[in-house]
């Protein structure tokens, strides 16, 4: 695919104006960005970790809680 393009660009079929890359630009500058949109997957990936984050916190806690426990028996 790459190949036919770069025959194509070294042949001089394809000639841009000089000014293409500047009008571009201002072009682009114009344009509307799209507001962004929260979908309810982005959402549930939040919550999913956050989730597994409280759920790690009480493991260490509990791990941490058992260590202590055995310490201070001795």
């Amino acid at each position: 695919m790459s190949d036919k393009l770069d025959e194509i660009l070294e042949a001089g079929l394809l000639e841009v104006p000089d000014s293409f890359s500047q009008r571009l630009l201002q072009h682009i500058d114009q344009l509307p960005w799209p507001a962004r949109v929260i979908y309810v997957s982005d959402i549930l990936e939040w919550l999913a970790l956050i989730g597994g984050g409280v759920l790690g916190l009480a493991q260490l806690a509990s791990f941490m809680f058992g260590i202590w426990t055995v310490s201070a028996a001795g």
